[in-house]
């Protein structure tokens, strides 16, 4: 809106005065909103005064102690001089496979025999792998008997196709 456009001049001053007059309510309006908020600030500030004073002298006591560690740590040579001590590892009461002699099944695949052998060189899992019961002559997974067909597999009744990654879970 231009002033100048107004040809009388006591509508022309009256409008710019109306103009500064609500140019001044706004402005106040909004320091007197900002200045609320500030002094909402302020009362949180008197408020929690107590709590963050000793929070602050807390946390200055507890770097005061950990200063000399810090300046340990720093100065700390980049490797140990010294290795950790193991345990001495005990005598497992299980015999292994290789010491009950194995007897691979007659009707054995090619698959199964490679991969039953590695119990022979105690490198297969006689933890979740097969077992073998040297007095039946049988192989377990588990507390479940299992047959063999060639390569394939007999679980509990199921049979089960023997594919090289069949063989390398169960004996991995």
């Amino acid at each position: 809106m231009s002033f100048l456009k107004i040809k009388d001049p006591s509508k022309r001053d009256k409008l710019i005065a109306e103009y500064i007059k609500t140019k001044n309510k706004i402005q106040n309006d909004f320091r007197s909103e900002r200045l609320g908020e500030q002094s909402m600030y302020e009362d949180f500030g008197k408020i929690f005064k107590p709590i963050t004073k000793q929070q602050k002298k807390s946390s200055e006591e507890i770097v005061s102690k950990f200063a000399p560690h810090r300046e340990a740590i720093e100065n700390m040579p980049p490797a140990l001089p010294w290795e950790p001590e193991l345990e001495e590892p005990q005598a497992l009461e299980l015999e292994t496979l290789s010491e009950k002699k194995i007897q691979l099944p007659i009707n054995l695949g090619p698959i199964g025999q490679k991969n039953l052998n590695k119990y022979s060189n105690n490198e297969g899992d006689t933890t979740f792998g097969f077992k073998y019961n040297g007095k039946d002559d049988e192989y377990y997974l588990g507390n479940t008997r299992v047959d063999f067909t060639g390569d394939d597999l007999e679980i509990s009744g199921k049979r089960y196709p023997g594919t090289p990654g069949l063989w390398n879970l169960l004996t991995a």
